[in-house]
């Protein structure tokens, strides 16, 4: 009872002063124009600094903490195999990321630009790059880490309907749930998620056909791979449409190559997202479906695959309620070591945003599981229950 009582303690006065914090700032801006906690501190946005303005050059970035509380107490304090918000009973730094960029518009004039992205916290385990590149920045035992997710050239052609070009590290970018804290919805991720290519490293194109239809193609490296294995190379490619009209949008992903240069070890992933806008209710849909050659060096191959239905209202300006379920099927055990397995999970959560820079997201999690060995709580149970809140500042 008193590890309880400290906890929420701790939790009631680091919301206090988040909650504080914005409402003092509030008198102090106008909450329908600052974007940035810096913006609303000074009034003048990152963009705008005479040094950078020029250029088209912006500078910014956010910081994301939070804590997951899980009931049972587990020994070593981990929410395992549930991924980034791993860590039970204690206030956590997820992300401090920042970036510096030159964003490229649709224009009749050729155009070069590009974005360099710098994360430290939690998250940056998840993040970094089989290779040279950022996985030995730090020591790999501290939870806390550092990853450069992003370092890429980007070209706009004005060609048809403009043609841009990626090249460099960058995030594939292949499902609904994104590594930036922002994005999301949620403060936890899918099991989806967790096993999907986050980053890859090569040439992209992206090409709009107007104003409904898009496409990209790439050569890349594998998934999370930096210069690991170069002679294994992989095709990113996908289609999406959008309908401003009725709210709906249909994206289709694949990546598909070897993933390793000395052995046949062909992975192919493949993503399809469809999106539904019902007035203040969002529908969306995704299911995944991976295939892996010799996965683990030793001979079989690997399936994973999975279906995650979101579902959110937005009942004021600031306020969005929503619902994630899902079923994730690891038929050879490759992604969570934990045998074949089916992982579910149900997650009810809020976003709210009381200024355009400040966003904090309360959820409730039940996951639950049919596995050769039990995944929570160190191999003893078959289900957990979470309950975790998590705050993203923009400045």
């Amino acid at each position: 009872m008193a590890t309880i009582y400290l906890y929420y303690r701790n939790l009631t006065i680091v919301l206090g002063a988040i909650l504080l914090t914005g409402f003092i700032y509030s008198a102090r801006a106008d909450d329908t124009n600052p974007k940035g906690l810096i913006q609303a501190l000074v009034d003048k946005d990152n963009s705008k600094w005479n040094t950078f303005e020029p250029s088209g050059i912006e500078i910014g970035g956010w910081v994301t903490f939070g804590s997951y509380y899980n009931p049972r107490h587990t020994s070593n304090n981990s929410n395992t195999p549930v991924s980034m918000t791993d860590r039970s009973g204690q206030l956590d730094l997820y992300q401090i990321d920042l970036f510096i960029e030159k964003r490229l518009k649709k224009s009749s004039n050729w155009q070069i630009g590009g974005r360099f992205d710098a994360m430290f916290g939690s998250d940056a385990r998840y993040t970094q790059a089989r290779g040279n590149w950022d996985s030995h920045l730090l020591n790999k035992s501290n939870y806390n880490n550092i990853a450069l997710p992003q370092a890429y050239t980007e070209i706009y052609a004005p060609i048809g309907e403009g043609l841009s070009t990626k090249i460099g590290h960058f995030y594939t970018n292949m499902d609904y749930e994104a590594v930036q804290s922002g994005l999301n919805f949620y403060s936890s991720h899918s099991y989806s998620f967790r096993a999907s290519p986050l980053t890859t490293t090569g040439v992209l194109f992206n090409y709009e056909i107007g104003e409904e239809w898009g496409m990209h193609l790439g050569a890349v490296t594998g998934p999370d791979n930096f210069n690991q294995d170069l002679g294994a190379w992989f095709e990113l490619s996908g289609i999406h449409w959008k309908n401003a009209k009725s709210g709906t949008e249909l994206s289709i992903s694949t990546k598909g190559g070897n993933y390793f240069s000395y052995q046949s070890s062909n992975l192919f992933y493949y993503t399809a997202i469809a999106k539904q806008r019902l007035g203040k209710w969002n529908l969306i849909l995704e299911q995944v479906l991976a295939n892996q050659n010799n996965a683990n060096n030793l001979g079989p191959n690997a399936r994973w695959y999975s279906l995650v239905p979101y579902l959110s209202y937005q009942t004021t300006e600031q306020l969005k309620l929503g619902l994630r379920g899902e079923w994730f099927r690891d038929a050879n055990g490759y992604k969570y070591d934990n045998g074949a397995a089916n992982y579910y999970a149900i997650t009810a959560g809020i976003n709210w945003t009381p200024k355009k820079w400040l966003m904090i997201r309360p959820e409730v999690r039940y996951d639950w599981s049919q596995a050769q060995i039990n995944p929570f709580d160190g191999g003893q149970q078959t289900n957990q229950i979470l309950l975790g809140f998590d705050t993203v500042i923009q400045f």
